[in-house]
Formats: structure tokens, sequence, C-alpha cells
């Protein structure tokens, strides 16, 4: 038998973001709400870029997998699934419907559970 506290825990939201810009990108995972997640991934990415300008959240998950891929001239995709690796895969295949003369690179993958 699972006990409350277990179960309140179980059901209870575990957000995670990515956000990127022009190579750059953050992420966030466990939080509470769609939006902490979404400006956690944010203010990562805007770290990580620096005066760049402002990241875009790419993808937003409950209790899953994300993952960006990228592509040599700026294609980018991404993919929500159950595992890292399907996300993986499938981000990695919506980047290259792009047509990038390389194959594109999962630059992260990251689930929140």
């Amino acid at each position: 038998m699972i006990s409350p506290s277990h179960a309140q825990t179980a059901l209870r939201p575990s957000w995670g973001a990515i956000a990127a810009l022009q190579g750059w990108y953050g992420y966030a995972y466990d939080q509470p709400t769609r939006d902490a997640a979404e400006n956690a991934a944010r203010a990562r990415c805007e770290r990580a870029a620096g005066r760049a300008g402002a990241c875009v959240v790419r993808a937003s998950f409950d209790r899953a997998c994300a993952a960006l891929a990228t592509g040599n001239y700026g294609e980018w995709g991404t993919a929500i699934a159950p595992t890292s690796d399907d996300a993986g895969q499938a981000a990695a295949k919506q980047c290259e419907s792009h047509l990038p003369t390389e194959p594109c690179k999962v630059v992260v993958s990251v689930c929140s559970r």
C-alpha cells in the first residue's frame, strides 16, 4: 500500500522547460508550476546568452522528458516523450525535417518526474 505522503508526492506536478536563443539554451526540471519552469529555463538561458537577447521557451512538460536538437544553420527541433532517448530522437528528427546540411545534434535532454 502506498502511504498518503508518497501518493501526494507521486501526484504533484513536476514541470520542466527548455528555452533557447541562437545556440544558447537553458532548462529547468522538477518545478511546482509551468510558469516556474519556464521562468527558470529562460533565466538560465539568458545568463548563458548574456546580452544576445531574450530566450524563448521551446518546450514545457509535466512529468515527462524533453529534448532540443540543433542543426548547423540555426535549424532546431524539440520533442516531449516518456524517455530521454525518445525525446532526443524525435527532436533530432524534427530538426532534420528543416533540411540541415549536416545531421542535427541533441544539445539538451531533461526529464521532470
